[in-house]
């Protein structure tokens, strides 16, 4: 990770369980340098923890928004310190 690297804690609400968001979402962030992972939470909403570049993230984000748009009310983006990890983009169960 460069010294450019940001860390988005995104939480998504609406209808983002059961419809293939995490799926999507890791399909979303090929050819990004996105780290982190996406994962349900049992209040129905889905966290995304991400880090890499800003181009890279607000990329990512749009192309989740484009696919899953119908599915989401509210896209929460909370900035926190790197990490500094570098172990891809997953599905966290």
């Amino acid at each position: 990770m460069t010294a450019g690297t940001v860390r988005y804690i995104v939480r998504y609400t609406g209808h983002v369980q059961g419809v293939g968001f995490r799926m999507t979402a890791v399909s979303r962030a090929s050819g990004l340098d996105v780290h982190g992972f996406v994962r349900n939470e049992p209040d129905g909403s889905v966290t995304m923890d991400v880090e890499g570049s800003a181009a890279d993230l607000k990329q990512l984000m749009r192309r989740i928004d484009a696919a899953m748009s119908g599915n989401i009310d509210a896209t929460d983006i909370d900035q926190r310190p790197p990490r500094g990890i570098a172990s891809g983009f997953h599905i966290q169960h």
